[in-house]
């Protein structure tokens, strides 16, 4: 097997419209590594995999295309084999060799698809890129690019995803993965590359070991602006002392008389050294404000504290619903003899497989649908939301800030709170439709909040969303003054922020 890296990267910039994107990053893949890329959304890793890509079709249209700018050094090694996995597959999802066709079945079926589509079939988005995920990896090459991939998928394709980037890093394939899974890459990656809005962070190992190396940098930086901080303010002291001092030495030398020159004239020369004084001090809190390191701003969401008493929310005893004709996998009711209740100081989350179930027994929770069996109660008095995947419907205004009008809020302490989770102002009257997910779930969490709220449904809420916004959706659940039961694939999510965790399986819901 060869040594030499499957791509190696050295000082390589890029920029848009004179706007750096990536900043002299270097790095190498050799065979049978998995280097991971992390950061915020726009950091550039998408970027990176499709100037890869592009350089591996040798599509000299790419940068003219996209008017980007790239100094350094590029190489991919001779004579291997490329396969290129997007975000989302908006072409056609390439053949694969028949030889190939049983260990795609075999794939597939893990990842919730039975069969490979055909001219006529109707896919949703989520169907398409899994087909193009399992075509990704079965597929001979040496080097994989793989941009996200375990987007759409549940738990048990995720861990079949797992294991069959473990059985190509043991055939010695390359991987370059980007991925906001952090539990996925503590088990992959060879190395990481977390690439912040203050630097770009290399470690060995996974997430953990690049966040916590991030961490450092930031607490060392935050110390040296701090230092610097203290220094401008003691050398603004003494300018303002010396101005006055030479002020007065001049007030001196006006108010002599022509027998007291020489008072005159120390008087002077006192003023001047004053003033020079002044000037090499100004010159050094120039010097010092460039030096000063940029210390990105952390989202940190300051919100109203309330307090929420401590009453059941809902109870689900012996449930039992199937849509029509619609059975679970055990030939039964799709949710079968269903327990469960949560009280305004419950945090549980429910994982499962697509289609077990999951969201369904959320719409039974709020009576959206009716059990064939079995009994619901629900506390009526309890303020209740529902965050549905997507956010579908939840906002139902134009703008963001004509959303926030049922509120209660002024319009003064609504800009507050949405400008603490950055969402800042004249931003605030843009239509929805221009806005992130992820800055729309933290729009929906400070509504939630604002509404005093004492439980919440969400659905899926850290789909999509960057690591960064993940953390703070965590810090803000583990704070909430409420309860909530969440769906999550995200098991590093689950861990952290319940306290119960169940599984729905074969219609069944079981306390793991």
């Amino acid at each position: 097997m060869s040594s030499r890296p499957l791509v190696n990267i050295k000082n390589l910039s890029v920029s848009f419209l004179e706007k750096v994107i990536i900043d002299k990053l270097s790095f190498s893949i050799g065979r049978g590594e998995v280097v991971a890329l992390i950061g915020a959304n726009g950091c550039g890793k998408t970027t990176l995999l499709e100037l890869v890509s592009h350089t591996y079709a040798q599509n000299r249209d790419y940068l003219n295309q996209f008017e980007l700018r790239v100094k350094g050094d590029l190489n991919l090694a001779t004579g291997i084999g490329l396969s290129y996995l997007p975000q989302m597959v908006k072409s056609d999802i390439p053949e694969i060799d028949y030889s190939l066709a049983a260990m795609f079945e075999r794939l597939a079926e893990s990842f919730g698809l039975h069969q490979r589509s055909s001219d006529g079939d109707t896919l949703s988005d989520g169907q398409i890129q899994k087909e193009a995920i399992v075509v990704a990896l079965v597929s001979d090459a040496d080097l994989l690019l793989l941009d996200e991939p375990t987007n759409y998928l549940d738990i048990a394709g995720i861990t079949a995803f797992e294991e069959q980037i473990k059985l190509l890093r043991r055939r010695g394939r390359g991987i370059l993965l980007v991925s906001h899974d952090r539990t996925l890459i503590n088990n992959l990656a060879n190395r990481t590359i977390y690439m912040a809005r203050n630097g770009i962070f290399q470690t060995e190992g996974g997430f953990s070991d690049a966040w916590s190396l991030a961490g450092m940098d930031f607490n060392s930086k935050l110390k040296q602006a701090r230092v610097i901080r203290t220094k401008i303010g003691r050398l603004q002291n003494e300018v303002r002392r010396k101005m006055n001092w030479a002020e007065q030495k001049e007030k001196t030398k006006t108010g002599s008389k022509k027998d007291k020159g020489h008072i005159s004239r120390l008087a002077a020369k006192l003023a001047a050294r004053a003033r020079a004084a002044s000037l090499k001090a100004r010159k050094e809190i120039d010097q010092l404000k460039k030096t000063k390191p940029i210390i990105p701003k952390k989202l940190v969401l300051r919100l109203p504290e309330y307090e929420v008493r401590n009453r059941e929310v809902f109870s689900l005893a012996d449930v039992s619903f199937s849509y029509g004709e619609a059975q679970s996998e055990n030939g039964g009711n799709l949710l079968e003899a269903i327990d469960l209740a949560a009280t305004t100081s419950d945090k549980l989350c429910l994982m499962g497989t697509n289609g077990a179930g999951k969201s369904t027994l959320l719409s039974l929770i709020m009576g959206r649908l009716k059990p064939l069996c079995g009994t619901r109660r629900i506390n009526d008095a309890i303020k209740l939301r529902h965050l549905p995947q997507g956010l579908t419907g939840f906002f139902d205004q134009p703008t963001l800030l004509d959303n926030f009008r049922d509120t209660g809020s002024d319009e003064t302490t609504v800009r507050y709170h949405l400008g603490a989770a950055l969402l800042r102002g004249e931003k605030v009257n843009e239509p929805v439709t221009n806005f992130s997910y992820g800055e729309l779930v933290r729009a929906a969490i400070v509504k939630c909040i604002l509404q005093k709220a004492e439980f919440l449904l969400l659905d899926e809420p850290t789909s999509h969303l960057d690591i960064e916004s993940i953390e703070v959706l965590e810090q803000l659940l583990i704070d909430f003054p409420g309860g909530f039961v969440i769906i999550s694939h995200d098991r590093s999510f689950v861990e952290n922020v319940s306290d119960k965790l169940y599984t729905l399986d074969g219609g069944r819901l079981r306390l793991v």
